[in-house]
């Protein structure tokens, strides 16, 4: 690095910041689903993630070897090569743990936030820290509280450079997947039955209500939608660090900030914020300090409040007396 030019540094904090912001993104997704539906902050979604991410490492680690050994002895698929069957082999492991992730959320929404009787936003919020605590202290008691590394192949990306500047593959797969999202959720909320059903919900509940949308399945899906979400982001950090129960706190938190800066209602709004928040944190950090990159997250958070309390793309509307 130390032969590297200001430009070759500006490149690298630029890409490494839009893959982190890429994860923050998918974090803010969906939360800002969840919130726009229910008006419910929910403060467990890391741990929802983390939770699901340990599933998919329990399938990888413990089935998704002897799968794989069985597919090489059927005659048909051992033609097809080694790399072909593995990636199948994931496609179903991940396809299984968002299956999970999606009854998760659902059951959630379900057994703790729709039983509850006309809860105010603060006792939405005691729900959901509740729920944190209770996620957390399962996930220490099941999974213990070691520091995992995914297994093959969600680890060890190969490197690339452009020039003197690194890549990881990890980092283009974190973009890619967050580019794919972007589009099949412009698709679902612009021509699936449920997406528009979603979004009437999301403007005006009493409405949608009245035109005959079931609204707490509605809320039910979009606390499963959330999962998902987590889930994706809860594998893709656990493959760029380390697996364990406190992995998307900080995430979150920077996630949470995202939210806030692009508008607490606005799904692009989540997507930009988290970009931005990806971006400016690794310039701070490399200009400024390391040790401070998550304070620079509240730092966000209060000067979006201060400034822009809608964020950046919701229109700020003022009570007229």
């Amino acid at each position: 690095m130390n032969e590297w030019t200001a430009i070759d540094i500006i490149i690298y904090l630029f890409i490494q910041g839009m893959a982190i912001g890429s994860l923050y993104a998918m974090i803010a997704l969906g939360l800002v689903l969840i919130y726009r539906t229910s008006d419910v902050l929910n403060f467990s979604h890391d741990k929802m993630g983390m939770i699901s991410a340990f599933v998919a490492y329990l399938l990888m680690s413990d089935y998704m070897p002897r799968i794989i050994a069985w597919c090489r002895e059927v005659p048909v698929l051992s033609s097809v090569g080694d790399g072909l069957i593995t990636g199948l082999v994931l496609a179903a492991v991940l396809a299984l743990t968002f299956c999970f992730a999606f009854f998760f959320g659902v059951l959630t929404e379900f057994l703790f936030l729709s039983r509850a009787k006309n809860p105010s936003h603060i006792g939405y919020i005691v729900i959901t820290i509740g729920l944190w605590l209770a996620f957390d202290g399962a996930a220490s008691w099941i999974f213990g509280t070691e520091y995992l590394s995914m297994p093959a192949p969600l680890s060890d990306f190969p490197v690339y450079h452009v020039g003197k500047v690194p890549i990881s593959q990890l980092d283009l797969i974190i973009f890619a997947a967050t580019s794919v999202l972007i589009v099949v959720l412009f698709v679902f909320f612009q021509y699936s039955a449920v997406g528009i059903a979603m979004r009437a919900t999301f403007e005006n509940r009493t409405a949608a209500r009245l035109m005959g949308i079931r609204t707490r399945r509605i809320f039910s899906i979009t606390w499963g939608i959330g999962a998902v979400l987590g889930a994706m982001a809860g594998i893709l950090t656990a493959a760029r660090s380390d697996l364990s129960n406190t992995m998307l706190f900080a995430p979150f938190v920077k996630s949470f900030s995202a939210a806030v800066l692009g508008g607490l209602t606005s799904i692009p709004g989540a997507i930009v914020g988290g970009w931005i928040m990806g971006v400016c944190e690794n310039f701070f950090g490399w200009y400024i300090s390391m040790k401070l990159k998550t304070t620079f997250a509240f730092l966000v958070i209060l000067a979006v409040l201060l400034v822009r309390p809608s964020g950046l793309l919701v229109r700020h509307h003022q009570k007229k007396v």
